[in-house]
């Protein structure tokens, strides 16, 4: 025969196990949302544009080249954006160049930029010709994460220390 005792012990006991049932089973999404966070995909920090690439940047502009009737005559990078100026028939158009992920609802994207129209109107054909160039050349282009980047320096130091 069971002692008394035993039954309130074992409903604590069932309770508890599915009290931490409940608790895993509602981690998972979270645990789930931290490893695809921590993929490679650069987790923090705003994306940059890194020194160096301003030849690059000038070829996927279409430096020296006419594209549909507009020829490039201003650009510049400010830090996480490129800024493109065009003289076309209509009167000069801007164009603004971000990461992806900052795309609005009027970007043209490509495979890692946005291209938001910033003033003026482009002719007919003109933005497909401008993302098509872009798109024969940004695999040479690599975003910068400098804040990514400073933690994985601060983690190369540390390695360095305990040697």
């Amino acid at each position: 025969m069971r002692p008394v005792h035993s039954r309130p012990e074992s409903r604590w006991r069932m309770t508890c196990a599915r009290g931490v049932a409940l608790a895993a089973v509602l981690c998972v999404p979270l645990v789930a949302s931290v490893v695809a966070a921590d993929d490679g995909d650069h987790p923090t920090g705003d994306p940059a544009i890194p020194p160096g690439e301003e030849e690059l940047i000038a070829s996927m502009l279409g430096r020296g080249m006419a594209l549909h009737d507009c020829t490039l005559i201003s650009g510049g990078v400010e830090y996480t954006t490129i800024k493109a100026t065009y003289d076309c028939p209509g009167g000069e158009v801007t164009l603004q160049l971000d990461h992806r992920r900052n795309a609005t609802a009027t970007s043209t994207q490509t495979g890692q930029f946005a291209i938001t129209v910033q003033s003026g109107s482009p002719p007919l054909g003109f933005g497909d010709a401008l993302t098509s160039l872009i798109r024969t050349q940004e695999d040479h282009f690599q975003w910068s994460w400098p804040q990514y980047d400073a933690a994985a320096g601060d983690d190369n130091a540390d390695d360095n220390a305990a040697e």
